[in-house]
């Protein structure tokens, strides 16, 4: 796990100071090392130290210390954070001379043992245990076509010097980042945004939209699109193709994975042990590593069952000493899951680390949190993780395993009703729809009458609607607190199906802002975070079962809970409520903190006055402190754009 830049120079303007500025901005994501590479064409890629480069990478290498005035075509950047292969042998950028390839990498390619082999039977031979190099014979041997066979998260920019080309790679669901910016004289990669704020081309255009979106509903990262017009992403399963035989930077972009999902033939009994088989795999390939592997524990299903069926793995092979695992508790008991978490800790006799985030913590170290994140972030959620991987980068661990992505996948939150009576009433599955209104009523003690109205709207139409009084029907709520009116979602209708809704919290809210999140928090304390539920083996296998083996009789995620009995502790198999990385924020914003709160939406008024009508702005956070309308996160998005767009002018 690293941090990764590459530079483009397309009219010269960019030296070695450029690249060292542009690495060591981001040293939080590889202390252990650090490396340059310049290229020119006709000339053999080199490669560099620099003042934080390992002495024995150094010594090893016979490295010389990159010259500020280096001049290049192409650059590489590197920090490296040590997980395989913690020898000199690892070392990036690396090259690959044989077959013309430099790379730099970002991430874990899992199954790189497996691969190494087949490459080993086809006639390769390595000088490293790393999965770098794997890479790069990979691509020597299949091209992009190697990218189906990577089971991993990463992004990655390859050089192939004799072809004149270079590659910059983003895994299938995106949990790796990759930035790019082409500005008039210079192209960058990069692992941060922050990396290409250092570009002497660059300067802020902020992106109107896309602002105005995430202050009505939240919504960040949904498309290639940033905050800043000119910075965007490499989209999730893509890659770019850079043609480097003139001087015009020209690009393809090309999208080399998309979700399938395999249509299940056989029982549910089958599919849970399918599941339950997959599921294990993915974690066993993600205990993989030449250091400490811990785990965030929250004391729900997914991080639970990650912790539980690790330690039955690690005991299988002799290894197991106690899992280390990291908690966010908090005083107030509605927003605390330790009692959750302590059953976990008791069955595996797991080691427990407790961090306890607090609104003084809050106050106090909102300005790294927010430069580390890059852009606006939703909700303070964010920062009870941010906590948590403090508080793991403190205990001495580098790697943990977190449950990210199985809610998505597996009908987690709680807005999976609505399109689930669509589906079922598109269909006609009457029945199924009985079924699951009759167990609603019992476990809610009242009849789902928004669901099915809602239900029969997007299945009857307009005609149906308009019968309806004005309050039960189905319409896009506009924000009226912006200059001028804003859709409350990113969507212009409701999902109409349970598999529709999903593949949307995949691919648009909220899993790409959760997978930004989580890396830019984990990477801000040189901490490395993998997520076995988005396997892609595991989400094409579980996005092609029928629906109501992830959604039935009213129980979400209910394969997951299945495939773990007798294996997670019965208090949590049969828990029902939701909570993940949360923070008292309601407490503090009506509490200790609504001056606070407050403030920093002022302050945001005063920056961006044209963007807001202040008097609903106003109206409405007084609404919401005195009790008047329900706790959301507005209040803390205006603040947190604020203090973002601050310290970006």
């Amino acid at each position: 796990m690293c941090g990764i830049l590459s530079v483009v120079n397309l009219r010269g303007n960019n030296n070695g100071r450029n690249l060292i500025d542009a690495t060591s901005i981001i040293k939080h994501r590889g202390p252990d090392d650090e490396g340059f590479l310049t290229w020119m064409p006709g000339q053999m890629p080199e490669v560099w130290a620099g003042d934080d480069t390992a002495p024995s990478t150094k010594k090893h290498w016979n490295y010389n210390q990159l010259d500020p005035g280096a001049k290049f075509k192409v650059g590489f950047g590197h920090r490296r954070l040590s997980i395989l292969d913690l020898s000199p042998a690892g070392h990036q950028p690396m090259v690959y001379q044989k077959a013309g390839l430099a790379i730099t990498f970002n991430g874990e390619i899992y199954n790189y043992i497996e691969i190494k082999s087949e490459l080993g039977r086809l006639g390769h031979w390595f000088t490293s245990t790393s999965d770098t190099e794997v890479i790069l014979h990979a691509w020597e041997e299949w091209g992009v076509k190697c990218l189906d066979k990577f089971n991993g998260m990463f992004a990655f920019v390859i050089l192939d010097y004799y072809k004149k080309e270079l590659y910059a790679v983003r895994d299938r669901f995106g949990v790796k980042p990759l930035y790019y910016y082409k500005g008039e004289n210079t192209f960058y990669f990069a692992s941060e945004i922050k990396q290409i704020r250092t570009s002497p081309d660059y300067k802020l255009s902020l992106n109107e939209p896309i602002a105005r979106q995430f202050l009505a509903t939240g919504a960040v990262d949904h498309t290639e699109d940033t905050f800043d017009v000119q910075v965007k992403h490499v989209p999730r399963g893509h890659y770019l193709q850079v043609d480097l035989s003139n001087g015009k930077g020209e690009f393809q972009k090309k999208k080399w994975y998309a979700l399938r999902p395999s249509k299940w033939n056989g029982s549910y009994d089958e599919a849970v042990v399918q599941f339950r088989n997959l599921l294990t795999d993915a974690i066993s390939l993600r205990l993989r590593s030449d250091v400490k592997v811990g785990s965030c524990l929250s004391g729900g299903l997914d991080s639970s069952s990650i912790v539980c069926i690790a330690a039955d793995l690690l005991k299988k092979k002799g290894e197991y000493a106690g899992q280390e695992t990291v908690t966010a508790c908090y005083d107030n008991a509605k927003y605390d899951e330790w009692n959750f978490a302590h059953e976990v800790i008791k069955k595996t006799n797991a080691h427990p680390h407790r961090v306890f985030p607090d609104f003084q913590q809050l106050q106090q170290e909102i300005d790294s949190f927010l430069w580390h994140q890059d852009e606006p972030v939703a909700g303070t959620s964010a920062f009870s993780q941010w906590a948590v991987f403090k508080a793991t980068h403190e205990a001495g661990l580098k790697v943990m395993i977190d449950g990210q992505g199985a809610d998505e996948q597996l009908a987690g939150y709680g807005g999976n009703g609505l399109p689930l009576y669509a589906g079922l009433l598109r269909r006609a599955r009457l029945l199924s729809l009985y079924d699951e209104v009759k167990h609603y009523k019992k476990e809610n003690g009242g009849w789902p009458y928004g669901f099915l109205l809602g239900a029969m709207q997007l299945n009857f139409g307009k005609g149906f609607t308009n019968i309806l009084p004005q309050k039960l029907q189905l319409k896009n709520q506009k924000i009226d607190w912006l200059n001028s009116p804003e859709p409350a979602t990113i969507y212009h209708t409701p999902a109409r199906t349970l598999q529709e809704n999903l593949f949307r919290q995949l691919y648009e809210e909220p899993l790409p802002a959760l997978l930004r999140y989580e890396d830019h928090n984990s990477m801000a304390w040189s901490v490395e975070s993998r997520t076995p539920f988005l396997d892609y083996r595991l989400l094409e296998f579980t996005m092609g079962l029928p629906e109501h083996y992830i959604y039935k009789r009213g129980v979400r995620k209910v394969l997951l809970r299945d495939a773990m009995h007798g294996i997670l502790p019965e208090a949590i198999e049969s828990r029902k409520d939701k909570m993940g990385f949360v923070t008292p924020e309601e407490v503090w914003l009506k509490g200790e903190g609504k001056e606070w709160f407050l403030n920093g939406v002022e302050n945001t008024l005063k920056l961006l006055p044209a963007m807001f009508n202040e008097a609903n702005v106003r109206k409405f956070c007084a609404n919401m402190t005195e009790g008047k309308i329900p706790f959301d996160f507005t209040i803390w998005r205006i603040l947190s754009f604020g203090k973002w767009y601050a310290s970006m002018i």
